[in-house]
């Protein structure tokens, strides 16, 4: 099943510090927020500074497609929070 980030919804530093993103699987989306602890553990964000989030974001794109891919929900309208246990479940 393919899955890729919505290039038609820019990823974004939310009010909890986190940046939110959409994935398209096949036809289906889902909304997620990594966290800013995440980014910084996994993605090598320097600060919890919006341009350090965004860039770390960018950076580890593919990180985070996976552990976005093992974590679909379709059921909610809120975003799905991807945290540091996530992370550690799937990259380690």
């Amino acid at each position: 099943m393919p899955i890729y980030l919505d290039e038609g919804f820019r990823p974004c530093v939310t009010e909890s510090a986190g940046v939110a993103f959409r994935v398209c699987f096949d036809d289906q989306a889902q909304i997620f927020e990594v966290s800013a602890e995440a980014l910084i553990a996994y993605c090598g964000a320097a600060s919890q500074r919006r341009r350090d989030l965004l860039i770390a974001f960018e950076d580890g794109r593919h990180d985070i497609l996976a552990v976005a891919s093992r974590k679909r929900i379709f059921k909610t309208a809120e975003p799905v929070r991807l945290g540091l246990d996530e992370f550690r479940m799937v990259l380690h």
